[in-house]
């Protein structure tokens, strides 16, 4: 005898548990993030790491019995809407915090200045040009520096690195966090030096010279990004006194 057909849920009770599930997803995303936060500005500030731990779950407990009611669908997803905004309202507090930390703790050369390397040339701009590869006209986000292959490069300033891995066709690539909203990007390195959550200073050498991910040839994408956005690292440093490629943006590899 066949198994019974269990009923479809009606479409309000499905839209509901989509929106749950987004809402999960969007919340898992933020708590990582604010878990590597966390776990930076207690390695920055030096407090007991097993005071302040965001690795395991807050130890809990309770009554095993007492008075008893199920949620509702919308009941729950109220509740996690109600708590992905305090997540984020919580980390955007904790990043001011941890500017604040950074301001006290670093030195004057907390702002980009200077090359990412020591020897080498321009070989694209920030701005619009032909990609090498996809040899479409893509907007480049940052400054490829050419330079022999296992070449240091260094923190343009003071800062803690926020992340230090693999990213899609960035290939190897340490970002670094510093006062003011600024990132420094530096990637298609051969060999990452630092980790994440470590404090650099200016002139410190945190990574290697490569062509991993998506090059053609060994030199470090540069990138600045103020509050998230990229903008032109010539902002922060100065386009001299290195040799520069002859021609624009748009016809040169890297």
């Amino acid at each position: 005898m066949p198994a019974p057909l269990t009923p479809a849920p009606p479409p309000a009770a499905t839209e509901d548990l989509d929106v749950i599930a987004s809402r999960v997803g969007e919340m898992q995303a933020e708590l990582l993030r604010l878990n590597a936060l966390g776990e930076r500005l207690v390695q920055m500030s030096g407090l007991n790491p097993e005071e302040f731990d965001f690795t395991d779950p807050p130890p809990r407990g309770g009554a095993e019995d007492g008075p008893a009611r199920d949620f509702t669908i919308r009941e729950i997803a109220s509740e996690l809407g109600s708590m992905v905004s305090l997540v984020q309202d919580r980390k955007r507090k904790l990043e001011v915090l941890e500017d604040v930390i950074m301001d006290k703790g670093l030195a004057a050369q907390a702002m980009p200045s200077g090359w990412p390397v020591r020897s080498g040339y321009i070989t694209s701009n920030f701005g619009f040009r032909v990609h090498p590869i996809k040899k479409r006209r893509l907007f480049h986000e940052g400054v490829d520096f050419a330079s022999p292959r296992g070449t240091p490069i260094v923190a343009v300033a003071d800062g803690v690195v926020t992340f230090s891995g693999r990213k899609g066709g960035y290939g190897r690539m340490v970002d670094i966090r510093h006062v003011n909203g600024l990132v420094t990007r530096y990637a298609h390195n051969q060999d990452n030096l630092v980790k994440e959550g470590q404090m650099v200073r200016q002139g410190q050498k945190i990574a290697t010279v490569g062509s991993s991910g998506t090059a053609t040839g060994p030199h470090v994408h540069f990138e600045v990004l103020k509050d998230g956005k990229a903008v032109d690292p010539f902002r922060y440093i100065d386009r001299q006194p290195r040799p520069v490629l002859a021609g624009g943006s748009e016809d040169q590899p890297g």
